[in-house]
């Protein structure tokens, strides 16, 4: 056996046995595409409207004393986007535990409900294979392993896709749709060529990134390579109880913050509503504010701003630039897997390259299945 046929076979076995794992994957990619952007519209729409045109806000001081209130095991922090209408975020850690409407402070329900919940377990199910939106460690085990032959597939198929002879004719025909086919076996075999070779590099970097996912082993050997060091965020001095008492208020403190990036979509910061004896802590000249400046998908756009307390003086801007090597490597693997880190078009690639993975899956079954089924009628003549 030559290698041409070697690669063929493993190509084919490998095909035939993750088709239907490589095939869900797919079209829940697909479903998935721009996951961030409808459940920001499903959640929108239910954000609450002014009673009369002349309703105004309540101060946002009014409204972070609310969140104080709340009890929590971890200091509350609170987020506001710049959106008409949105509502006051507050969270512990990474859980988001109320919504406060702008206008009354009072809690909301929570905003795109059905959307958010659809989108979880359509996530689920294309991560760990389960209907009930939980994790499942054999699931992603199972996916994970699909998503390895998925990657054998294609670079096996790049060699496969060669012409035999290599002129400029025949990469043409491997190359352009002739729109004329003699059967439907020529239609599949030629989309199957096409289609793949062009999606080939799409393919490569979303099943890659994926495996990150479905196995600890490639982050681990990736912190073990490369740096885990950032710039460090400047230091906070301590100040006296004295000195606290002439802190700026964080609504201007936040004024400040919104004027030097006029761009924010979002802004995040701590309350430290727990007692400073309790974090064994003094009061300290500094505030750091998490800034957004994209759609939450784009890693490059995120910042934080360390401000003077005190005076209102930018001390510090960490961007992403300034992160550890393994961290913005992360990033990129995080969001090239829905192509979120190239915009909405950075999504539509991802979104199409999962839909003509579809139609790969489905090419190369027939084709295989019509070979199966020469074979058995040649067997039994």
């Amino acid at each position: 056996m030559n290698l041409r046929k070697t690669f063929f076979w493993l190509h084919l076995l490998l095909g035939c046995s993750a088709a239907i794992f490589i095939f869900l994957m797919s079209i829940t990619g697909v479903a998935l595409t721009y996951e961030r952007q409808l459940i920001k519209a499903a959640e929108r729409a239910d954000y609450a409207a002014p009673v009369t045109s002349n309703t105004q806000t309540l101060p946002l001081s009014d409204i972070l004393a609310i969140a104080r209130g709340y009890s929590t095991k971890q200091s509350v922090d609170i987020v506001i986007e710049n959106y008409a209408n949105a509502p006051i975020i507050v969270k512990e850690g990474r859980k988001k535990i109320a919504y406060l409407n702008p206008y009354t402070g009072t809690e909301m329900t929570v905003p795109g409900q059905s959307t958010v919940n659809f989108f979880a377990k359509l996530r689920a199910f294309h991560r760990w294979l389960t209907l009930d939106g939980k994790f499942s460690d054999t699931g992603r085990w199972i996916n994970g392993v699909a998503n390895i032959f998925f990657l054998v597939l294609i670079l096996s198929g790049l060699y496969l896709w060669l012409p035999k002879r290599l002129k400029s004719r025949a990469f043409k025909q491997q190359l352009t749709l002739s729109g004329n086919y003699p059967n439907k076996a020529a239609r599949n075999y030629q989309w199957h060529n096409v289609f793949g070779i062009y999606m080939a590099p799409v393919l490569f970097v979303l099943v890659v990134t994926a495996i990150f996912f479905s196995f600890k082993w490639p982050g681990n050997t990736l912190k073990d390579l490369v740096s885990n060091q950032s710039i460090a965020l400047v230091k906070p001095v301590e100040i006296s109880a004295e000195q606290a008492q002439l802190q700026q208020p964080i609504e201007q403190q936040l004024s400040q913050v919104k004027t030097l990036y006029p761009q924010w979509q979002s802004i995040q910061f701590s309350l430290d509503t727990l007692p400073a004896a309790s974090l064994n802590q003094s009061p300290v000249s500094s505030k750091i504010y998490n800034v957004d400046n994209g759609n939450g998908g784009e890693p490059q756009k995120k910042l934080k701003v360390v401000l003077n307390t005190l005076t209102g003086e930018l001390l510090q801007e960490q961007n992403f630039a300034q992160l550890s090597t393994y961290n913005k490597l992360r990033s990129y693997i995080r969001f090239l897997h829905t192509g979120e880190l190239f915009g909405p078009i950075g999504q539509a690639i991802a979104g199409l390259a999962s839909l003509l993975a579809c139609l790969l899956v489905y090419t190369g079954v027939m084709l295989s299945w019509r070979r199966w089924k020469k074979s058995q009628k040649a067997r039994h003549n």
